[in-house]
């Protein structure tokens, strides 16, 4: 039994709109990462050492969010400068914090570390970057994001993710639009067809005799 004519179209159309929704979602979830980035809401650590293993693996990323250091507590994993080798970031676990009129004073250790870390950091200003989660495997890539290069092309990339869903999104209806009158060609033979068949102004009939036959052509 043949299925309904509009049936495999309706589907097409189904499958073509759950691709262009999961699209927009996809665009949209890296637009907003991509936002929070660049605007420094959120940060992006590659994890280089097992100081903090098992929570963070090497070669996982941690994402940081700046919180106000009001909020900040002990057991919570913030990213701050080593002491002794400013350039340098860790992300280790606060064990004791003390207020301060400048700001907390906090001692860290690594998960991993069976001693605390031989210094006390000072947290200056008023926010800080609280670590909220992690993934595993992708933390170098994290270094190149963060890089003013990288930045450009996450921007550049979304934007050409955003321009190439919409050229394919006109040219999805344009593609319907040019397959839609198609459809009717079989029906409008249909109609066309008895008209075919039905006899000419000319036509002779095969069941006159010959001598009116000819009478009948010469007087046309």
């Amino acid at each position: 039994m043949q299925g309904q004519p509009g049936s495999g179209s309706r589907s097409r159309q189904v499958r073509r709109l759950i691709d262009s929704a999961l699209m927009v979602v996809v665009i949209g979830l890296f637009g907003l990462g991509a936002a929070a980035v660049i605007s420094g809401d959120y940060q992006i650590r590659p994890v280089l050492s097992g100081s903090m293993r098992p929570g963070l693996p090497v070669g996982g990323i941690v994402i940081t969010e700046r919180v106000p250091t009001s909020t900040l507590q002990v057991r919570d994993v913030v990213v701050f400068h080593r002491p002794d080798k400013p350039a340098e970031l860790v992300v280790h676990r606060i064990i004791e914090l003390n207020p301060s009129a400048a700001g907390p004073i906090v001692q860290t250790q690594g998960d991993a570390n069976t001693v605390p870390d031989p210094w006390k950091v000072s947290l200056h200003g008023t926010t800080a970057y609280r670590a909220v989660f992690s993934l595993p495997l992708i933390g170098y890539a994290a270094v190149w994001a963060h890089n003013p290069t990288g930045r450009q092309t996450l921007t550049l990339v979304g934007m050409l993710l955003v321009v190439g869903a919409a050229i394919g999104a006109v040219i999805t209806r344009l593609l319907a639009r040019r397959a839609s009158p198609g459809k009717n060609t079989g029906a409008d033979a249909s109609r066309t067809a008895p008209d075919a068949a039905a006899p000419s102004p000319s036509h002779v009939d095969a069941d006159l005799p010959v001598e009116a036959k000819v009478a009948s052509t010469t007087g046309a």
